[in-house]
């Protein structure tokens, strides 16, 4: 396994070699997205930067957002 650098807490692109799909519990190689029990979440991914790009817009589907701040009305 090649790991990348941390792309965001909690997930990290990790490329996962032919000879080691039983590893990972996966079918094939190539680029994953996994957690920080090694454990598979997004992919394969032909690439670094397409793992990359679906790990943030997972982030950004489950990540809360800011709650909405009101101006206070003055009277």
């Amino acid at each position: 396994m090649d790991k990348s650098v941390d792309t965001t807490p909690g997930l990290a692109a990790v490329r996962v070699p032919d000879d080691e799909v039983d590893l990972y519990n996966v079918s094939e190689g190539g680029w994953y997205a996994v957690d920080d029990e090694d454990k598979v979440v997004l992919g394969p991914f032909e690439s670094l930067g397409e793992c990359d790009r679906a790990i943030h817009e997972r982030v950004a589907l489950v990540s809360p957002s800011p709650a909405p701040v009101d101006r206070a009305h003055i009277s």
